[in-house]
């Protein structure tokens, strides 16, 4: 009879590896959360600073358009304006058509 008491362990003695177990799961999914929210975070100010660009690369495509139609009007009645889009090769694409390769 005194084997048998001797072979039996207490419930407690089991539950402390599982609770180390259980401790460690948690502190890395804990760590793998942190790490996704500033992912996202990251990934929400990258977002936000593109399309701050193409806001700005749009104003700035519209005004460089808008200057080059000016000058191309100029330059029916400006020999200066005519010289520069001569020099610069500067041409109006047809609405529609393919924009025409830049040459350096």
């Amino acid at each position: 009879m005194n084997d048998e008491n001797q072979s039996y362990e207490s419930p407690t003695s089991c539950v402390w590896p599982l609770v180390t177990l259980l401790a460690a799961l948690l502190i890395v999914n804990l760590v793998q959360l942190i790490s996704i929210v500033k992912e996202r975070q990251a990934v929400a100010q990258t977002t936000t600073s593109a399309a701050q660009a193409i806001g700005r690369y749009k104003t700035v495509s519209d005004k460089l358009e808008n200057l080059a139609k000016d000058l191309m009007r100029l330059s029916l009645t400006n020999n200066e304006a005519k010289e520069i889009v001569t020099q610069f090769n500067i041409q109006m694409n047809q609405p529609g058509a393919p924009a025409a390769p830049v040459k350096k």
